[in-house]
């Protein structure tokens, strides 16, 4: 019985453990990042904050350039990473509008 018991609690511990690792859903982002996401050619801000100036002008450049999806994200240490959707040509743009406002 306490051999029992002691598998009882180590399982259960080890559920939680594994559970608090992998949270809910796929984790696109950790915590404090900023996520853009660009559907249909909108953007849409999903976590965190933008001026809407920014927004504004990242959507024109978006738009002027064909892109139609994809994501970029913005780290709490102000480090871009933007999504192969995204032409290279368009990465440095990017990073200077979100980086010179925020």
């Amino acid at each position: 019985m306490p051999l029992l018991l002691l598998g009882l609690v180590i399982g259960v511990a080890l559920v939680l453990l594994y559970k608090s690792q992998t949270g809910p859903g796929v984790r696109l982002f950790n915590g404090g990042e900023t996520y853009i996401l660009i559907d249909g050619g909108t953007l849409r801000l999903r976590k965190g904050w933008v001026p809407p100036r920014v927004l504004s002008a990242l959507a024109d450049l978006l738009r002027d350039a064909g892109v139609s999806e994809g994501h970029i994200t913005l780290s709490p240490d102000r480090r871009v990473a933007v999504s192969w959707h995204v032409p290279p040509a368009l990465h440095q743009q990017i990073r200077n509008l979100l980086l010179s406002e925020s």
